[in-house]
């Protein structure tokens, strides 16, 4: 059974359905009044209309089917033979207008160029029903003037696509830009704090470590209360030289990549496709942070670009000797994968710096498995 729960009306779906209900209104209206309602046509008509409402309900729907596009095909063609069923049910050239809804969902299965070129196929169907059928002497009129409504629909909704996928892509490049300036802030800081312990180590370290050993000298010379206060400056020398490396090693143990907030800006707001994100490590590795940020940026493009998932979970946490990415997708089994050059770049990253990669199609969809050595 479809389900319809998780469908959500967009603005261009609610004008269709509005267009639909005073077709279906009006034509419904015409025919009872010369035939009435218990009329066999009549009685047809009204279930071919809420059969076209529903199967457009379920071809529009965000979330995607187990084989999505196999289904949406099918919806879309049942929907063009409960058109055709219409125009043989009523003599109303204006249901043509259904066809100009339909129209507007190829762009998302075929290219625009075969869809304007096949037009002229769907277009003149109410020609020859409305000629050899109803013998209306204006049904070549009124197809062709459907025929330039079906190409203007089809302009537009291609010209709303274009302007998604530049949008989506800029929102892409500017998530991805964030991301990585988080993730260069994080290698900056690290450095900086670095720095700042090698230089702490090195001046006031050694500077200590002298101090210490000169008064150790100087007590083994030095007799009575001379010699107390001396001990008692070693002591004291000896404990701000062990404060120092103890602040040295917080330091650096400190200074590691602060991943998730990177992560976090390339996941946030991605368009329909929700993501949920844990992680759990960070990292001291600048190349394997980065290489990290590129493989969830890489299964985010993947799943919007080749599937209609709308969930995505990614999880990376740490075990004793490696680093565990698994991005997993809601966008449906498949029986092969054929990786592009995302997929091929991801899997060479991961390799070069000892590690294996793993793409693999479950029952949820694609399921990408990464593992790298913890770097010593």
């Amino acid at each position: 059974m479809f389900n319809l729960r998780p469908y959500r009306l967009s603005v261009e779906t609610a004008s269709g359905l509005i267009s639909w209900a005073m077709v279906a209104a009006s034509s419904l209206y015409f025919m009872q009044n010369n035939l009435g309602w218990t009329h066999w046509r009549v009685v047809t008509l009204a279930s071919l209309y809420l059969g076209f409402v529903l199967l457009f309900m379920l071809a529009t729907r965000d979330e995607s089917y187990p084989r999505d596009r196999a289904v949406r095909l099918t919806l879309i063609s049942l929907l063009f033979l409960l058109v055709v069923a219409i125009y043989f049910t009523t003599p109303y050239m204006y249901n043509a207008i259904l066809m100009v809804m339909w129209s507007a969902l190829l762009p998302y299965f075929i290219t625009f160029r075969s869809a304007v070129f096949l037009s002229p196929l769907w277009s003149s169907v109410p020609y020859f029903v409305g000629e050899f059928y109803w013998h209306d002497d204006m049904s070549a009129l009124s197809s062709l003037l459907f025929w330039t409504f079906n190409v203007f629909a089809l302009v537009m909704v291609n010209v709303s696509l274009k302007e998604k996928k530049a949008k989506e892509a800029a929102n892409q490049l500017n998530r991805e830009l964030m991301a990585t300036q988080a993730l260069l802030s994080e290698a900056n800081k690290q450095a900086e704090r670095t720095r700042i312990a090698r230089n702490i180590h090195d001046v006031l370290g050694h500077h200590l470590t002298a101090l210490s050993i000169n008064l150790q000298v100087a007590s083994r010379k030095a007799e009575g209360e001379v010699k107390q206060s001396v001990e008692q400056c070693h002591a004291i020398a000896s404990l701000l030289l062990s404060d120092v490396r103890e602040a040295v090693s917080e330091i650096r143990d400190k200074s590691a990549i602060h991943l998730k907030s990177a992560l976090e800006l390339l996941t946030r707001e991605v368009p329909r496709l929700k993501v949920a994100l844990d992680c759990q490590v960070e990292l001291d590795d600048m190349e394997q942070a980065h290489a990290l940020l590129m493989c969830v940026q890489e299964s985010l493009t993947n799943s919007l670009r080749h599937s209609r998932a709308n969930h995505m979970r990614i999880d990376l946490v740490q075990t004793e000797n490696a680093l565990l990415l698994t991005m997993q997708d809601n966008g449906g089994e498949q029986k092969y994968l054929q990786p592009g050059n995302g997929l091929k770049g991801m899997r060479e990253r991961i390799e070069a710096l000892g590690g294996q990669v793993e793409f693999m199609f479950n029952q949820q969809g694609l399921c990408t498995h990464a593992r790298l050595p913890v770097a010593s």
